[in-house]
């Protein structure tokens, strides 16, 4: 078991679909016994057929809504399983100029560090999933909105393991430094 920070971090785990993001998350929150803030929209979309760009403002509300509750317990170490800049990078894929609100909540996002997740695993069908073809087009996003916000971050790359060891580093560090 990883040792439990000691001081308050928010760690977020990025990337493009199908390169491990939920199982990190879901390992990190388990190593540290921490609280990990899940992805909402997988819940907010399974059944559906169709989504609209109001769903996507919904999905965001909620993955925000999801985060302010978890931060609000003031825990050492917070995981997020994706958070707004996975909805940023979906929206300007998928309709372009970011909606006011969603660009106003991004503004304001508490301090966070980054695990941005390397696409060279192989893709896992799922009905959810839209990008198997651009994931590397995709990463690049990641990265450069990750760089031009200039928000801490390290890219992961390996299998499942690698990647988890990777990460329990790297949160030391960026513990180690607040």
């Amino acid at each position: 078991m990883a040792t439990k920070p000691s001081a308050s971090l928010t760690v977020c785990v990025t990337g493009s679909e199908s390169t491990g993001k939920t199982t990190l998350a879901q390992a990190l929150a388990a190593a540290y016994d921490a609280p990990c803030v899940p992805e909402v929209a997988r819940a907010y979309l399974s059944g559906k057929t169709a989504y609209t760009q109001d769903d996507v403002l919904a999905i965001a509300r909620e993955q925000l809504n999801k985060e302010q509750a978890a931060l609000a317990d003031a825990p050492p170490l917070l995981v997020c399983d994706t958070d707004l800049l996975v909805i940023r990078i979906w929206w300007e894929v998928k309709y372009g100029t970011l909606h006011p609100w969603l660009r106003d909540r991004l503004a304001e996002l508490t301090p966070r560090c980054y695990l941005l997740t390397n696409p060279e695993v192989p893709w896992q069908p799922d009905p959810l999933r839209e990008s198997s073809g651009d994931r590397a087009d995709l990463h690049e996003r990641y990265r450069r909105a990750l760089e031009t916000d200039r928000f801490p971050y390290v890219e992961l790359c390996g299998d499942e393991q690698q990647r988890l060891r990777q990460a329990c580093a790297q949160i030391e560090r960026w513990q180690s430094l607040s």
